[in-house]
């Protein structure tokens, strides 16, 4: 079994995402996983997550002894200028999203990750279409779910959700990204329902739709109650704009919301097109009537919905992943 190292680009107790879900996976099956927290840590430690995944805070990975062959996983892609710190034996870069707008100070380092990564893994289309035309190793690997995790909810409600009126809700980043307009529009036409909003501020200073009565931001929620609150939900938002970065993204909060068993209502990002039985409006005042109709209907196909998410699993994405390192390092060494 090998080591993969992630060096510091996600804190580890922050929004549980790509790198927490596949990192931990890769220590379930075996291989040994430091990953280096990032934040500020006055007393260096190293915590031990389960039997093979170890959680470096201020502490270099390199200074723990471990198993070789030595994986480098990034994500951040200034961080490939740093592979020589860490001498791998392979090096692996997952591309999550398109380096566009917020993301645009990406694209300078993308030249020295075609040149210096054995294998490049994409989670949307749009990503993997960028990377195919120039790097020989390039797979497509979309996001998904830990479906055991958000299929299963505690009974209690959360005692900070509102009550009275059906819940709208949204879990993720609170980010620039989100169709701040279409919301307020939205919002505004529906007040007999609440809208209650989950997750960490990025690239914002404050919660931009505060002034309304009807709209609850209740921060950022740890990953283990956070499908109690989803399961609450009686639909579930991915309200994007449509830009040529969010073209890129796979949003990981489709999954997690269909697992839990809720509709889903989102603008139209190509990565959600194909999805089945999913809901899709540019326009604020079709999406606000979509949002009514889909309150006022029966819902008779959360058991197609939670079928798609059970098939898009972590575990079946760390199946592929695998695969396709078993088949690279077994080039190296041919």
């Amino acid at each position: 079994m090998s080591t993969i190292i992630y060096p510091p680009s996600i804190p580890w107790n922050w929004m549980f995402q790509r790198p927490q879900q596949l990192l931990g996976r890769f220590s379930s099956v075996g291989h040994t996983v430091l990953y280096e927290d990032l934040g500020n840590f006055s007393t260096p430690k190293v915590s031990s997550l389960s039997p093979s995944l170890f959680l470096c805070q201020g502490y270099s990975a390199m200074d723990i002894p471990h198993p070789k062959p030595r994986i480098l996983w990034l994500t951040v892609p200034s961080h490939i200028n740093s592979i020589k710190n860490y001498e791998p034996d392979l090096v692996i870069y997952d591309a999550v999203d398109e380096p566009k707008e917020e993301f645009a100070s990406w694209a300078t380092y993308y030249p020295s990750i075609i040149e210096k990564s054995d294998l490049i893994f994409c989670s949307s289309q749009s990503i993997y279409e960028y990377f195919v035309k120039r790097h020989p190793h390039v797979y497509l690997v979309p996001n998904g779910v830990d479906y055991v995790h958000f299929s299963h909810s505690l009974s209690n409600r959360p005692m900070d959700l509102p009550s009275g009126k059906p819940i709208v809700g949204y879990s993720g980043a609170i980010a620039p990204w989100l169709d701040w307009e279409l919301l307020k529009i939205v919002i505004q036409q529906n007040p007999k329902v609440n809208f209650v909003f989950l997750g960490a501020l990025f690239q914002l200073y404050r919660f931009p739709l505060k002034k309304y009565q009807n709209v609850f931001y209740l921060g950022l929620k740890n990953y283990q109650e956070l499908p109690t609150y989803l399961h609450h939900f009686d639909l579930g938002l991915i309200p994007f704009l449509q830009t040529e970065m969010t073209k890129g993204c796979n949003p990981i909060k489709l999954y997690e919301y269909y697992a839990s068993g809720i509709r889903v209502l989102g603008t139209p990002l190509p990565e959600l097109l194909c999805v089945p039985k999913i809901n899709l409006e540019s326009n604020p005042l079709l999406f606000s009537m979509r949002l009514q109709n889909l309150l006022e209907e029966k819902d008779v196909c959360q058991a197609e919905r939670m079928a798609y998410a059970q098939a898009n699993d972590w575990s079946e994405r760390i199946g592929q992943i695998l695969q396709y390192i078993f088949i690279r390092a077994n080039t190296n060494q041919a």
